[in-house]
This record gives C-alpha cells, sequence and structure tokens, in this order.
C-alpha cells in the first residue's frame, strides 16, 4: 500500500453534528434554490465530512504509513479557493484577521479559514450568513466584492495528487479507517442570477472504524 498511488472519490456526506466523532454518513443530496427576497448573498447549503471512498488504511501500532492517491472531484478549483480566502482575509481588520487564522487550527475549517468563515461548519440560510458577516465587521460593499468573486469562478473537474503520512502514536493495536475531508456547498445569488459550488478544504484526516481519529501530514493542496 505504502507508495503506490490510489484513485479515491468522494462518494458520501457527513454532516458535522459533532466535530471529532464519527456519525451516521449518509448519501449527500442538496437542494439548491434561489431566493427571490435576496438580490445579493451567499447560502451554506450542505457543510461536513466527505469520505474518500476507494481507500482504507491500516496502520500499524505505534507506526505510521505513508500514503498517495489521487481524487478527481466537480468543485471550485484550489487556486480560486485559496484566491477568495486571501481576498476575504484582506478585508478583514486585525482582530477579526486573527481570529480569522485562528479557524484554520480548528478541524471544521479543514486548514482553511476560508470554510469555518461562512458559518462555523454548519448549514446557514442568506440571511444566517450575512449575520456572521457582519459579526466578521465586512461592510455591505466588501460583501458584495465577495459576492461578486464567488460569481465570477467557475466549477470544474479537478484532480488532487495527495502525498502524506498517517500516524498511529497512542494505540497498542493496528488501527484502521478511511480518510475524510471537509466539503462545503454553496449558493451564491446576484440579482436574477444564482450558481452553485462545491469547495474542497485541503486537509485530510483519518477515521477509524471504532470513532477514533489518527493525525495526518501533508495537505490535498496549499
Amino acid at each position: 500500500m505504502n507508495g503506490r498511488l490510489r484513485k479515491a472519490r468522494i462518494l458520501t456526506f457527513e454532516p458535522i453534528t459533532n466535530v471529532g466523532r464519527i456519525e451516521t454518513v449518509l448519501h449527500h443530496i442538496s437542494v439548491f434554490r434561489s431566493d427571490p427576497a435576496v438580490e445579493n448573498g451567499v447560502s451554506i447549503t450542505s457543510y461536513g465530512r466527505g469520505q474518500l471512498i476507494g481507500v482504507m488504511y491500516t496502520v500499524p501500532a505505534h507506526g505510521q504509513i505513508d500514503v498517495a492517491l489521487n481524487i478527481k472531484l466537480q468543485c471550485v478549483t484550489p487556486s480560486d479557493v485559496i484566491a477568495l480566502n486571501n481576498m476575504i482575509k484582506g478585508m478583514l481588520d486585525a482582530s477579526h484577521s486573527h481570529k480569522f487564522e485562528e479557524t484554520e487550527s480548528t478541524n471544521v475549517s479543514g486548514g482553511l479559514g476560508f470554510f469555518a468563515f461562512w458559518s462555523g461548519g454548519v448549514s446557514a440560510s442568506y440571511s444566517d450568513v450575512k449575520h456572521t458577516l457582519d459579526g466578521w465587521g465586512l461592510s455591505a460593499e466588501d460583501q458584495r466584492k465577495i459576492v461578486n468573486g464567488m460569481m465570477e469562478i467557475a466549477q470544474n473537474e479537478s484532480t488532487f495528487n495527495y502525498k502524506g503520512t498517517i500516524y498511529n502514536r497512542d494505540f497498542d493495536y493496528d488501527v484502521t479507517g478511511s480518510l475524510f475531508a471537509i466539503v462545503m456547498d454553496a449558493t451564491i445569488q446576484q440579482g436574477q442570477y444564482h450558481k452553485q459550488l462545491r469547495f474542497l478544504a485541503p486537509k485530510v484526516h483519518l477515521n477509524t472504524n471504532d470513532g477514533d481519529s489518527l493525525p495526518v501530514v501533508g495537505t490535498l493542496y496549499s
């Protein structure tokens, strides 16, 4: 298994209801709707852990394994995610920018402040997201710029080549599990137009069959 490139796909989706534990893995079904009452805005239609189907790993007791795989997913490209992340961060004042950076170390962010920024890791309506953005200190003009930026990007099939190391430092027995990554679906509305976008966070983690989580070094992109 070590050193071989394996193919994976994100097929199942787990809403984040209790970070750090495995809940029931559900098939991911999203319904996207425009809202005639909203002129400009973003709604988070789903947010959770996407399981990388096609790969299972067993990590020996107090050991580690190196993994390599590629994932193909119809989603926003990594370069566009990074550009949006940097644009938003650049709009924040010093205190909110520090808070934005702090979110990157949380499980719910998937390693990038952009993901936890919108709703803290849950689905959220247009009005809920606007309330959150107001709380970040963003003006109406800033929020319009964000919507404009998201409307301009396209969703394409992206390939993520991942190489990393999974560590089993705490258990004196072999551990088997699957890799997960944060997936966020959003609907962006601008006037009479709306767009659905899927975002994949860069950080992955391994959840074991018993519900434990093992640290993984390496990201899908940076």
